[in-house]
């Protein structure tokens, strides 16, 4: 469990540079709200970081259908939970937009990886997660 965790935060680490230059560049060089950026830059990154998930951290033998439609739905909760630690640190604690950023994806990450090994990646035919 703690090698695909590793390898888990590791293919995240690439969608997480792809997500915060694309927030850099959407409220820096766009003037674009900050959490409604970070949105984007989620929703941009989730497509790459199921792939990589798909292959590398959880080595799924599943049909894309069936794992797919379930990482979408872990990646939309976990956007929601994105925006609302971001607006929340930004908001209540008046924390930077990117020191915010940072809190949230932490606790993101932590939501889409056991989100991801308990349900979908989670090997049908043997009932256990790999």
């Amino acid at each position: 469990m703690v090698g695909k965790f590793l390898r888990f935060a590791l293919v995240g680490s690439f969608a997480t540079v792809l997500h915060y230059a694309i927030l850099l560049v959407l409220v820096e060089g766009f003037a674009l709200a900050e959490v409604l950026a970070s949105s984007i830059g989620f929703a941009v990154s989730s497509g790459f970081n199921y792939a990589l998930n798909y292959r590398y951290t959880f080595q799924s033998t599943q049909q894309h259908r069936a794992t797919y439609s379930k990482f979408i739905l872990v990646a939309l909760a976990g956007l929601t939970l994105n925006g609302a630690v971001l607006a929340a640190a930004m908001h209540y604690l008046e924390v930077h937009y990117l020191w915010a950023q940072l809190g949230a994806t932490g606790i993101v990450l932590l939501w889409n990886f056991a989100g991801n090994h308990l349900w979908s990646f989670r090997e049908q035919a043997t009932g256990t997660a790999r």
